[in-house]
């Protein structure tokens, strides 16, 4: 995950940020359905012509915005405190994205749309499959430095677990945003320490 939020930005995420962000506040609102030009426009406060001068087209605007939603994430997780344990380490990389307050609900509302999107869009799908891959990649490499100092299990696969815990971190995240309010917050915290009680068998949760 580290190595991901030290990679250059693109040009194109960099491209008519303001668009960007307003691509971000639509979706929160009614979903990928409800993102147009028109209403990107509107949202934004500008003219229509100039969000067809940055973007050529509605498929062009929500990759943008969809890299310019995981490049938020990656520079949270960039900002993460490396400290500790490394059990503790994931677990605060992990909880970035549940939706413990309205903002981080908005985003997790953000990205499900974005993910189940992803599905059907053959651009949208390369962009959550190189998000996936440096994700596994940065809990495979906090799980073997867990390994490394006896904290977890040598006999299990790191690529694996990395695998399930993406998994694990999705379902909670969907459960949770369609939960009621009062309760997400908690259900969402509740089920990753569960998880990571389970792989770390030995050791006290954080």
């Amino acid at each position: 995950m580290a190595e991901a939020a030290r990679q250059p930005v693109t040009a194109p995420a960099k491209r008519g940020a303001h668009l960007l962000d307003a691509v971000v506040e639509v979706v929160a609102d009614g979903g990928i359905t409800a993102v147009s030009m028109r209403s990107v426009a509107a949202a934004a406060g500008v003219s229509l012509a100039q969000v067809q001068y940055y973007f050529r087209s509605k498929d062009e605007l929500v990759a943008a915005a969809f890299e310019h939603v995981s490049e938020g994430v990656e520079g949270r997780a960039a900002d993460l405190d490396t400290s500790g344990p490394p059990r503790m380490v994931l677990r605060r990389l992990l909880e970035l994205w549940l939706p413990s307050t309205a903002e981080r609900a908005r985003d997790a509302r953000v990205w499900v749309a974005f993910t189940a999107a992803a599905m059907t869009s053959a651009p949208l799908r390369e962009i959550n499959t190189r998000i996936d891959r440096d994700l596994r990649a940065g809990f495979s490499g906090l799980l073997r430095q867990a390994q490394a100092t006896g904290d977890l299990d040598p006999a299990l696969d790191p690529d694996v677990h990395a695998a399930v815990l993406l998994a694990v971190v999705d379902g909670l995240v969907t459960q949770a945003v369609l939960a009621p309010e009062d309760g997400r917050a908690d259900l969402a915290a509740r089920g990753l320490d569960a998880h990571l009680s389970r792989l770390f068998a030995d050791q006290e949760q954080p």
